[in-house]
């Protein structure tokens, strides 16, 4: 099975060398060239250099805060890029990850990791892992118009031909500060920036799941740690911590043991058409989430994430150990439009 890579916030490397850019004509460097680096730049507090700190969030469905699904606490103690400990507890998964020098150690419960939790993972303490490479002066497609704001829509191509569709990722920013990235398994935006340690950190991160449910990330506590404590970071046996990891949509399909999808009949729109949806697997290959991306009809996307999650998939594997993986699933629908009542078909 083929890996792919992934950059150190876990966000894969492959939508950055798949991306179809609009060119634009250019001498010498483009101010837009930079933005994104220098924007992630300004907000990252684990960057080399950066004060120790311990930091405190939680996480919740913004949208409905009756629903428990998507509570989170988050903790971290930093004192430099390769000495830290990090506690992530879900009502299901809990996760203490230490790092120390060259040393690593994870302890979890729990079968799966989900994606959304990493993402506000990777949000809160490597903004600069969701826009590593991204050079916005490579598209002249801004998707928002008015306002402060100064996004770049890039576009690439995924499936397998014939069935082959459109993917987006969008990155904006507002006043010199990330405001929003939206891609395949990530959609992050920041809020409430306040300074600390010569830094600009957004206290609140919301997270788009689908239309009605968005997840909200509150930092209440983002302190300089002026006494560290250096038995946090004991490791007495290393490990290797849990992997995700983005594989090919060839892969992901060699690993089901099931491709049966059932276009239902619509009352409207296109009857034949592309879409693609967004699949996250656990470790024993069980589908744990799902996220719609581009497509010609949205009953369709519907269609396709409630049968996809009941397919079964063989274990991943890399180098003998089970990991989680995500990957774009293309399909091509073909199916019929009901009349509606009162109208007669020819």
């Amino acid at each position: 099975m083929k890996r792919t890579a992934l950059n150190r916030a876990g966000i894969p490397v492959f939508l950055a060398l798949l991306l179809t850019f609009s060119s634009v004509a250019s001498g010498e460097e483009h101010p837009l060239a930079t933005l994104a680096e220098s924007a992630a730049a300004k907000s990252e507090i684990t960057a080399p250099g950066s004060r120790p700190f311990h930091l405190r969030a939680v996480v919740y469905e913004a949208t409905n805060r009756d629903n428990d699904s998507y509570n989170a606490e988050i903790e971290e103690y930093w004192m430099a890029p390769n000495k830290w400990r990090r506690t992530v507890k879900t009502e299901e998964f809990t996760q203490t990850l230490v790092v120390n020098g060259e040393n690593k150690s994870e302890q979890i419960t729990g079968e799966y990791f989900p994606n959304w939790l990493r993402t506000v993972v990777a949000a809160i303490f490597d903004p600069a892992g969701a826009v590593a490479g991204v050079d916005m002066s490579k598209s002249a497609d801004n998707p928002v118009f008015g306002g402060t704001k100064l996004c770049r829509r890039f576009e690439y191509r995924v499936g397998i031909p014939p069935a082959s569709n459109r993917v987006f990722s969008v990155y904006c920013f507002d006043h010199g500060l990330m405001d929003s990235v939206q891609k395949p398994g990530y959609r992050a935006s920041y809020n409430v920036y306040r300074k600390f340690t010569g830094k600009e950190v957004a206290r609140k991160i919301r997270e788009y799941i689908e239309p009605g449910t968005e997840l909200e990330a509150s930092i209440d506590e983002l302190s300089e740690w002026t006494t560290p404590d250096e038995s946090l970071f004991f490791i007495e046996q290393p490990n290797s911590p849990l992997q995700t990891l983005v594989i090919s949509e060839e892969d992901l399909r060699g690993l089901a043991q099931n491709q049966t999808i059932h276009w239902p009949p619509i009352r409207g729109g296109k009857s034949s058409g592309v879409l693609s949806i967004y699949v996250a697997l656990d470790r024993s290959g069980r589908v744990r989430e799902t996220y719609a991306l581009n497509s010609d009809h949205p009953a369709m996307s519907d269609a396709a994430r409630e049968q996809v999650a009941k397919w079964h998939f063989k274990p991943a594997v890399s180098k003998g150990t089970p990991v989680q993986v995500e990957s774009i699933l293309t399909f091509a629908y073909q199916t019929k439009v009901e009349a509606t009542a009162g109208t007669t078909r020819p």
